[in-house]
């Protein structure tokens, strides 16, 4: 039995050859070679795996230390021809045709910017609790770093009484935070967050900011009701 690279017909006696080979030479592909037969989904189905994105990030966003950090989600059944529709586009996206697994990243503010386009939603990566103002959201930046949300998709396969049966299924990869900032009159429009260096996530209502200028003109001005976000404290607490 042999084993050939879809992407570019090299034949190999063993398939962790092939998977090696792949990983390898053909490792930022974005070729998908049976593009063709992937046809173009309804608006109706694409309308349904955004919500079902939207829904289940929201779910994991709380409001205390025991809720930030890394997370995880899951959708069993997640048509490939959605997936593609949705991420190839996208620069970091790249597919393993030997896996038949895909891959795309989102990273900082560029990142959250264009899943708001993709998930057709302003609002998709954060939570207010209406009880005190302490919002939840995907963490892109903070002044640790860049972070990213990943997600995936890849193909289960069963082959029982001559039939094959094959599922999908996404995987999504983020880190969630939590906090509330508010300048000293209690308020802060999107303007005075961009001109102070600030990366504005979220709406001007939820008043989450990453200060991303280390030459803050006036800092005073500024003051976090938290006196750091639950995700800092945990990192200081592991020093």
């Amino acid at each position: 039995m042999t084993f050939k690279c879809c992407l570019c017909q090299k034949i190999f006696s063993l398939r962790k050859q092939l998977l090696s080979h792949e990983r390898v030479k053909h490792r930022n592909n974005k070729t998908i070679p049976h593009r063709h037969l992937l046809s173009q989904p309804s608006v109706e189905q694409l309308i349904s795996y955004q919500d079902a994105f939207i829904i289940l990030i929201k779910k994991h966003l709380g409001f205390n230390r025991h809720s930030v950090g890394s997370k995880r989600l899951s959708i069993n059944v997640f048509p490939e021809k959605i997936f593609v529709y949705l991420f190839q586009n996208e620069p970091l996206f790249r597919y393993n045709s030997a896996l038949r697994k895909y891959h795309c990243k989102f990273k900082g503010e560029a990142g959250e910017l264009r899943l708001k386009q993709i998930l057709n939603y302003e609002h998709w990566n954060c939570r207010q609790d209406p009880k005190t103002n302490t919002t939840g959201y995907v963490l892109f930046a903070n002044y640790e770093g860049i972070y990213e949300v990943t997600f995936s998709w890849a193909q289960t396969e069963l082959v029982e009484n001559d039939r094959i049966f094959q599922c999908g299924t996404v995987t999504c990869k983020f880190t969630t935070d939590s906090g509330e900032f508010v300048d000293e009159n209690g308020i802060m429009s999107n303007q005075e967050y961009q001109s102070e260096g600030r990366t504005l996530t979220h709406n001007k209502n939820s008043l989450i900011t990453f200060n991303t200028n280390n030459n803050q003109s006036n800092p005073s001005r500024y003051k976090p009701i938290l006196p750091r976000s639950p995700l800092q404290q945990l990192a200081l607490n592991q020093l």
